[in-house]
């Protein structure tokens, strides 16, 4: 069977951790993405899967990161579809695979210099402890969870 998915390799040279915020992707394109890509410049793999096999994959994922006092969200978008052209977009794409062929390989690099992010969000989310956690590369804490503080005497 051939493999219409999508292969989002990252290379972050930013001096930050990238932290995983979500994927938007097809009706049936699971994603399959890490958590947390640290700044070493080595490539990590964002997989967008095609299980269906009769449509193909497609996918948008979200990553943040804290780089000169700034919150930065990066996206990257790619589609392999069964019928069609392949489509990829997103910031410090190099090599791809082009419109025809499948899978779709995407190589991106991004250092503090590389254009096409967007800041990220307003102030007043900026502050959650979950876009705190995930610039840090950390899992968020579970907003429901009980903390018992104990009083001083």
């Amino acid at each position: 069977m051939a493999n219409f998915g999508v292969y989002i390799e990252i290379t972050n040279n930013t001096g930050a951790p990238l932290g995983f915020m979500r994927a938007d992707s097809g009706s049936c394109s699971p994603c399959n993405a890490p958590p947390t890509i640290p700044s070493d410049g080595r490539q990590y793999e964002v997989h967008f899967d095609d299980p269906c096999f009769s449509e193909g994959a497609e996918g948008t994922v979200y990553y943040v990161a804290k780089i000169d006092n700034e919150m930065r969200e990066y996206a990257w978008y790619g589609s392999c579809p069964v019928v069609g052209s392949n489509n990829a977009s997103g910031p410090g794409i190099g090599n791809w695979t082009g419109p025809g062929g499948h899978p779709t390989r995407i190589s991106v690099f991004i250092n503090a210099q590389t254009p096409g992010w967007t800041p990220w969000p307003t102030s007043a989310i900026s502050e959650t402890k979950t876009m705190r956690a995930a610039a840090a590369g950390k899992k968020p804490s579970d907003p429901n969870k009980r903390v018992k503080f104990k009083s001083k005497k």
